[in-house]
């Protein structure tokens, strides 16, 4: 296996190698693309990183929020913003 955080392998490979792959991606943050005749097929990742690839398509389907974050962005580009400590102690952090 090589040991960079991600790699490519074919599925017979893959099928050699599963529960190593599965300990790497899980223990060691890695990810893993697996091709089927030269396509690529699937990727194995830490389940962390998948909770939060969801919880971005969630955010980014949500065309109000993404309205909302894009009218920040360009306040702030355009000085209209407060620091960030100052919006940390209006919400209380």
């Amino acid at each position: 296996m090589v040991t960079q955080l991600s790699s490519t392998l074919q599925a017979h490979e893959a099928r050699a190698n599963f529960y190593q792959l599965l300990d790497e991606a899980s223990d060691k943050l890695r990810q893993f693309t697996i091709t089927l005749r030269g396509k690529t097929k699937v990727v194995i990742m830490p389940f962390e990183e998948y909770e939060g690839w969801l919880e971005t398509m969630k955010i980014m389907s949500d065309k109000e929020f993404v309205t909302s974050i894009k009218k920040g962005i360009k306040e702030i580009k355009s000085g209209k913003g407060i620091p960030a400590a100052k919006a940390d102690k209006l919400i209380g952090w």
